[in-house]
């Protein structure tokens, strides 16, 4: 993995956990750190780390999608809510910019998580692949 590849997987995991934190503890990585293709401009290929934390729902799903989204925008980033359609409709925000490509907060009453993608950097997605497996 060169330097840019760790640096973007060390920044995306810090600042999952971050946000995370935001709406406070008893979180877990539920996936990752991962790897998924990416392309770069002049349509290179790059790599993006990927990283989920999930944790129990908290009891008042909305003032935690509130307090997730204004800790995204004090970071720079952009920002997004939505909710899922039906009576008793699931809370999330979205975001892009920032120290992340993406990220998601999802207040799910079953659960809460948090996706976090990183920035597309240069790296060959099947080498880094092998090497992690060595």
């Amino acid at each position: 993995m060169t330097s840019e590849g760790q640096k973007a997987d060390s920044d995306s995991s810090k600042f999952v956990n971050h946000s995370a934190e935001t709406v406070g503890d008893g979180w877990a990585i539920d996936s990752g750190p991962g790897l998924g293709r990416c392309t770069r401009s002049l349509g290179r290929g790059g790599v993006a780390y990927l990283v989920v934390t999930a944790r129990d729902a908290g009891p008042d799903p909305a003032a935690d999608v509130e307090a997730v989204e204004r800790f995204l925008k004090q970071e720079g980033v952009a920002t997004e809510r939505y909710q899922s359609g039906g009576a008793e409709p699931v809370l999330g925000v979205r975001g892009a910019g920032g120290p992340l490509a993406s990220i998601d907060f999802l207040a799910d009453p079953r659960g809460y998580s948090i996706q976090g993608e990183s920035a597309c950097v240069a790296g060959d997605f099947d080498q880094i692949s092998r090497d992690s497996l060595e």
